[in-house]
């Protein structure tokens, strides 16, 4: 008896973690969802890609893309981390892909925590978060020309609420909503930082499929432009040591042409 006694207290202080989370969710998914474009080119081309040059938040955004450049069948070959040579062999192209990352709050997070705790609103909508994805990318022959380069946006529009903060909200039905207001400041000025894995696993296909498909572009624009080139001056006569010469005839020795 003493146990079913027990139960109802314990009810009352899990309730609100339990209740108050809500699973992370991307609105605007569907925006940025594209097939996948992976088609043979004319004559396919030897791709080096520059070093990641960015910050923690942006690597997983780089790696992805990388990965999809991979199994592209219009690209004979990827390499990655290439470095400028000056002789011996080259890629054809050189390619150069720098994503930067920002996470940021909403001040609609300060209205969801107080006074929505009251309609436990963390739960059925979720705080509001953003992750905005800024790829940009150039794209050089191999000489080092540049040849084309593009920024790529993209913005997700995120939904989630973890136990941590959520029981925050939960819990400020016990008491003054003191906790939840204090709370709803402090959530609208930081991002949940603890979201980003899920979040990464989330969009990673939608992310490389929707960024390689404008690089895709690019890049046989890039490719067309190397062969005609490569055409052109594989047409140009050579002129140089054996070529025949026209001999020009003068007038004799000691002839004075009168």
């Amino acid at each position: 008896m003493l146990r079913f006694r027990r139960a109802p207290l314990a009810l009352i202080f899990l309730g609100p973690l339990v209740a108050c989370t809500h699973p992370l969710e991307v609105r605007n998914l569907r925006m940025y969802e594209t097939s996948v474009r992976l088609a043979p080119a004319e004559e396919a081309m030897t791709v080096g890609v520059l070093p990641f040059s960015g910050g923690p938040d942006d690597v997983f955004y780089f790696n992805a893309l990388v990965q999809r450049l991979a199994q592209d069948p219009a690209l004979e070959s990827v390499e990655t981390d290439y470095v400028r040579r000056v002789a011996g062999e080259r890629p054809d192209l050189i390619l150069s892909i720098s994503p930067h990352a920002s996470y940021r709050s909403s001040g609609w997070n300060f209205l969801i925590n107080w006074p929505g705790f009251l309609l436990f609103t963390p739960a059925w909508n979720g705080y509001v978060y953003h992750a905005d994805v800024m790829t940009d990318f150039a794209i050089h022959d191999g000489d080092g020309q540049l040849l084309s380069s593009a920024q790529v946006p993209v913005a997700y529009d995120i939904r989630q609420t973890d136990g941590d903060r959520g029981a925050v909200a939960g819990f400020s039905w016990l008491e003054v909503s003191l906790m939840a207001f204090i709370g709803g400041i402090y959530n609208a000025q930081n991002f949940d930082r603890d979201i980003i894995g899920t979040l990464q696993n989330t969009v990673r296909n939608n992310y490389a499929t929707f960024v390689h498909n404008d690089l895709q572009s690019k890049l046989r624009s890039a490719s067309r432009a190397v062969i005609a080139r490569r055409r052109a001056e594989e047409a140009l006569p050579e002129i140089g040591a054996g070529s025949p010469v026209d001999e020009q005839e003068g007038p004799s020795a000691g002839v004075d042409g009168r």
